[in-house]
C-alpha cells in the first residue's frame, strides 16, 4: 500500500479521483505479505468496505459493455491473462482515465501506451507514484482493537 499513498492523498485533497470497478470490492479478499496469498480476516471486511466507500473513490458497474470488452482484450493481448485484468483494463479504457495503476508488473505494464481508450488516445498503464513513508494512507485497516 505504500506506493498508493501519494495518489490517495491527492484524491483525499480533491486533486484526483480514483475509479475502480465494483469487481474490486470482491477482489480485495487476499493479501500477500510474505509467502503465498492468504485470505484477509473476516473481521477486516467492514474496514475494507469503509475504505472503498470514500467519496473520492468512484465505483463503476461491470455491465455488458465492460464484460464483452474485457473478453476481447484477453483474446487480443496475451499480457491480459486473467478475467480480472480484462475487467480492470476495459473499465479504464471505457472511462478514458488518465492513468491505470497496477502492481502486475509481469503483465499489464507491458501494455502501456499500446491499448486505446474510448476516445482513441493510448492508455498510460503504470505503477502508482510513491510517497514518503511517514504519510498516512487511509484508515488503519489492520491495526488491532
Amino acid at each position: 500500500m505504500n506506493n498508493c499513498r501519494l495518489v490517495w492523498k491527492e484524491a483525499e485533497n480533491e486533486k484526483t479521483l480514483i475509479y475502480t470497478s465494483f469487481f474490486c470490492f470482491t477482489e480485495v479478499f487476499k493479501a500477500k505479505c510474505e509467502g503465498p496469498s492468504k485470505p484477509l480476516a473476516e473481521k477486516d471486511d467492514k474496514k475494507i468496505e469503509l475504505l472503498l466507500r470514500q467519496q473520492w473513490i468512484k465505483p463503476v458497474v461491470v455491465d455488458e459493455r465492460i464484460a464483452f470488452a474485457a473478453r476481447r482484450l484477453m483474446r487480443s493481448y496475451p499480457e491480459c491473462k486473467k478475467p480480472s485484468d480484462g475487467i480492470h483494463l476495459a473499465t479504464a479504457l471505457a472511462l478514458n482515465v488518465d492513468e491505470m495503476h497496477t502492481f502486475d508488473g509481469s503483465d499489464l505494464l507491458k501494455l502501456d501506451g499500446k491499448v486505446l481508450r474510448a476516445d482513441g488516445k493510448p492508455l498510460k498503464i503504470c505503477t502508482p507514484r510513491g510517497a514518503p513513508p511517514d504519510e498516512s494512507f487511509g484508515p488503519d485497516l489492520f491495526k488491532g482493537p
